[in-house]
């Protein structure tokens, strides 16, 4: 059985675009992923019975790390991500459409004279490697996560969860933190 989940780089983040500016930044994965995959691939399932599709639980929208616009979850999969998503789905209706056509075949007792073959569908997608490209790994003090941002990024952040904004940061500088005795 094959499984789908968003490639993530060696320290565990996973590679978001923005649907409005398109930059890519990475975070954490979160548990709404899933549930967005899951929509995604209903979507793309012709036979999913779509209302059994979605999870009870309503997706929070994110915003952009840097212009800080806000959408739901699945706007920001990158172009190869939402390619591989759909390229699964499809692959997966085409194994159930033979399941379902080869049923016939192993029941021949019943009806030997069937009027089509089944034919065997192409092996299911390997998973999308992982993510290797190196970012800047900054704190979101707010919500306490990491995001990793582009080096060359020095103007205010936005927190993809709260969309808090932070102050810009240089890629010369390092960001320090204190802590003051009350």
């Amino acid at each position: 059985m094959a499984w789908l989940e968003l490639p993530r780089d060696k320290a565990g983040f996973v590679r978001r675009e923005c649907p409005r500016c398109q930059r890519n930044f990475k975070t954490r994965p979160n548990r709404h992923d899933p549930g967005m995959l899951q929509r995604l691939l209903a979507g793309y399932f012709p036979f999913e019975n779509i209302h059994e599709a979605y999870t009870a639980e309503e997706l929070p929208a994110f915003h952009c790390l840097y212009c800080g616009h806000r959408a739901l979850p699945d706007a920001w999969l990158t172009p190869e991500q939402s390619a591989h998503v759909e390229q699964m789905a499809r692959s997966w209706a085409n194994h159930v459409r033979y399941e379902q056509l080869a049923y016939v075949q192993r029941t021949l007792s019943q009806n030997p004279h069937p009027t089509f073959v089944s034919v065997a569908p192409e092996p299911l997608p390997r998973p999308l490697p992982p993510d290797e490209e190196l970012l800047r790994t900054l704190p979101m003090l707010c919500c306490g996560d990491e995001v990793q941002a582009s080096w060359d990024w020095d103007a205010p952040l936005v927190c993809p969860r709260c969309g808090a904004h932070h102050g810009g940061l240089s890629g010369r500088r390092q960001v320090t933190l204190e802590f003051v005795q009350e």
